[in-house]
């Protein structure tokens, strides 16, 4: 499933998340960044560095699916960029209802 991933309100690529875990709510894809990624691939890149992931405590992240729907995930949406990888950003996010979005692909 496709979606728009967001810092605030600019976008900053487009995932095609999988469900990866369905009892953990968890989807998983890997990030097509826009012009506006650059915009914050030095910050992400750092915090990568520190903690390992750029994550909602960092940067307000969010995920809208291309028919609409809002992702809210409990477990939060998190961004990893790694220097040593440079041309793979990927993106998990954790404690979605993944029935909810069955549904909303229907």
């Amino acid at each position: 499933m496709k979606a728009k991933l967001f810092i605030d309100e600019t976008i900053i690529g487009t995932v095609n998340l999988k469900i990866t875990d369905e009892y953990m709510g968890v989807l998983t894809g890997y990030l097509t960044p826009n012009e506006n990624y650059h915009n914050y691939k030095e910050i992400i890149l750092n915090q990568f560095d520190k903690v390992g992931i750029s994550n909602k405590e960092h940067l307000n992240y969010n995920l809208i699916l291309e028919n609409g729907f809002i992702l809210n995930p409990e477990g939060g949406i998190g961004v990893s960029h790694s220097r040593d990888f440079i041309d793979e950003i990927f993106v998990e996010t954790a404690g979605n209802d993944i029935e909810k979005i069955k549904n909303t692909q229907k």
